[in-house]
C-alpha cells in the first residue's frame, strides 16, 4: 500500500497500540497508530475503561482518561519507534483550532520521528451526530495538513456511518488527507449484571463492529470521486478477516481489539501475510520460468 512517499511494507496494522508494546513481529507491520491523544489530558472515570460485553466484543468507554500528546512524545513514542515501521499519531479534537493545535505541536516536537497522524473524527461528548458534517471533516484535515506539510500522511478515520460516510470521505479528499480509516467504534451501552449498577456507555468495537466496517468500506470503494486507499478495521481477529476487508475493497487493516483480547495477534497475521506474498511470488517466478522454456 503507498501513502504519499511511503511504501507500507505490510498491509497488517497496529491500531491504538499499547504505549507498553513488546515481544517479537512487530517488525513485521506495515505501519503502528498510537492510541488516540489529545492537546490537554482529558480526565476520565476509568484508567482502563475497556469491557468485553460479548464474545470477541469490546465496549470502550466513552469516559475514559485520554493522554495527552506531551506525554505521547516523552514518555511512549521512543518505545513505538523502535520497531522500525512507520509510527502514525493518532489525534482528535473538539474542533479544528483543537486540530491545528495538536498538529503544530507534534510537527514541532516529533515532526522528524513520526510518519504522519491519524485524524480521528468522533462526536464529543454531548454532540449530535448531525454535527459531522463533510464541511467540518474537510475543515480538520485541512488544518492538520497546513500545519504538518505536505510531505507528512493523514489518515481520516471515520465514523460508522455507511449512510453517510462517502460525503465525509470526500471531505477529507478535499481537506488533503492521504487515505481513509473505516471505520471508528460505533456507539453502544452495556448493562451490567448488578441490576442497581449504572449503565456502561461507549464505543463498540471488535466482531459486533465488523458488519457495519465492512459496509463502509464497500460505500467508499464503489465511490469513483473517491481517489484515496482505505484502511478496513474492526472485528480482525483472523486471516479470512483480512481477506474479506481486501475483498470489500480496503488497501489495508488496522487491528486493535484483537490485539488487545490477544496480545501478539497483530504480529502473527504480519507475518503470515508476508509468508503468503512470498509464496505467491515464488509460485509467479516458477510460471514464468516455465512460460519461457
Amino acid at each position: 500500500m503507498q501513502l504519499g512517499a511511503v511504501t507500507l511494507q505490510n498491509p497488517i496494522c497496529l491500531a491504538a497500540a499499547s504505549w507498553h508494546l513488546d515481544g517479537p513481529g512487530y517488525e513485521r507491520l506495515g505501519a503502528i497508530f498510537t492510541r488516540t491523544v489529545t492537546m490537554e489530558p482529558k480526565p476520565g472515570l476509568y484508567e482502563q475503561g475497556i469491557w468485553q460485553v460479548a464474545d470477541q466484543t469490546l465496549l470502550n468507554a466513552t469516559n475514559m482518561r485520554t493522554e495527552n500528546a506531551e506525554i505521547l512524545v516523552q514518555e511512549h513514542l521512543p518505545n513505538l519507534l523502535r520497531y522500525g515501521v512507520p509510527v502514525l499519531v493518532s489525534i482528535t479534537a473538539p474542533g479544528i483550532p483543537g486540530f491545528r493545535k495538536i498538529a503544530r505541536f507534534l510537527k514541532r516536537e516529533a515532526g522528524g520521528q513520526i510518519a504522519g497522524v491519524e485524524v480521528y473524527i468522533t462526536c464529543t461528548d454531548t454532540a449530535k451526530g448531525a454535527e459531522i458534517t463533510p464541511k467540518f471533516v474537510r475543515d480538520a484535515t485541512e488544518a492538520v495538513r497546513n500545519e504538518l506539510g505536505p510531505e507528512a500522511i493523514i489518515v481520516v478515520k471515520l465514523p460508522p456511518w455507511p449512510d453517510f460516510i462517502r460525503g465525509l470521505a470526500l471531505g477529507a479528499q478535499e481537506g488533503g488527507a492521504s487515505a481513509l480509516a473505516a471505520c471508528n467504534t460505533l456507539k453502544g451501552l452495556h448493562l451490567p449484571d448488578d441490576a442497581s449498577a449504572a449503565p456502561l456507555i461507549g464505543g463498540l468495537s471488535g466482531e459486533a463492529l465488523r458488519p457495519v466496517a465492512l459496509r463502509c468500506v464497500y460505500e467508499l470503494a464503489q465511490d469513483a470521486r473517491i481517489k484515496l486507499p482505505i484502511f478496513g478495521t474492526g472485528g480482525i481477529f483472523t486471516s479470512n478477516h483480512v481477506t474479506d476487508y481486501l475483498r470489500v475493497g480496503a488497501n489495508a487493516v488496522q487491528i486493535a481489539s484483537g490485539e488487545w483480547l490477544e496480545p501478539g495477534l497483530t504480529a502473527r497475521l504480519a507475518e503470515e501475510c508476508a509468508n503468503d506474498s512470498q509464496n505467491a511470488a515464488r509460485e509467479l517466478s516458477r510460471a514464468n520460468l516455465v512460460s519461457r522454456r
